[in-house]
């Protein structure tokens, strides 16, 4: 079973490589569940980086019904992004009647140009699930990442092997979404090709602050890799 590690910072990218990991999905903003990565910060992933990376397209956070102008940042991110070296991109893309957007995402497919592509968690925000597996199989997607339409993969555990065994692997359903050390052995028995997951933690800063200054953006919890973690994760899978 391959294992693809969501980072976003250099630190992370270098723990990832560290640990043998399969794949980066690079991006920003973790805490609210990732957004496109600056191209700085892609450019020197793929310096420090010697496995694949792919990055993450979402120009916003919330929901993924996007309007005109969102969408075309999608598009021109891809362009930019395309150029720069990565192997694939990780977007998704639905319609107010919580479908696929067919008309967006084919036009997506068309601009990456033979990149990778992974349809991400706006699956689990789709309301026939098993349409859209069919339907994103003859689109030509190469994976499905999800969490089975709960709150972590363990959770959507069930589902998740469901949808798997409906794929015919046609496309790949893959898990991501909580998994860590401590459930990962259930993917690993259930077959799964790979696996998503972020292995990190949040802290704040800690040391003592200057009264007279504006404390707000201390407050705010950075997210960082748990090396322990991810590194423990990695032998369970690679010793199966």
């Amino acid at each position: 079973m391959l294992v693809e590690i969501c980072s976003s910072s250099i630190e992370s990218v270098i723990m990832a490589n560290k640990v043998n990991a399969d794949r980066i999905e690079l991006c920003s903003n973790m805490n609210i569940g990732g957004l496109t990565p600056s191209m700085g910060l892609i450019e020197l992933a793929l310096k420090e980086s010697k496995i694949p990376i792919h990055c993450l397209i979402r120009p916003r956070e919330g929901h993924f019904i996007y309007d005109k102008y969102e969408f075309k940042t999608i598009i021109s991110d891809i362009l930019k992004i395309r150029k720069l070296g990565v192997k694939g991109i990780v977007v998704g893309t639905i319609t107010d009647d919580f479908e696929i957007n067919t008309k967006q995402l084919d036009l997506i497919i068309n601009k990456a140009n033979g990149l990778d592509i992974t349809f991400h968690r706006a699956f689990d925000c789709l309301k026939f699930p098993k349409k859209a597996i069919e339907k994103l199989s003859s689109m030509g997607v190469t994976r499905i990442l999800t969490s089975g339409g709960k709150e972590s993969a363990i959770k959507g555990i069930n589902k998740l092997i469901k949808w798997k065994s409906i794929s015919k692997q046609l496309i790949e359903i893959q898990p991501g979404g909580g998994i860590n050390e401590h459930n990962v052995q259930n993917f690993i028995d259930n077959k799964f090709k790979s696996i998503h997951l972020s292995g990190c933690k949040s802290e704040k800063w800690n040391k003592l602050l200057p009264d007279e200054i504006d404390k707000t953006f201390y407050d705010q919890e950075i997210k960082k890799i748990n090396y322990k973690s991810i590194k423990k994760v990695m032998s369970l899978v690679k010793s199966n």
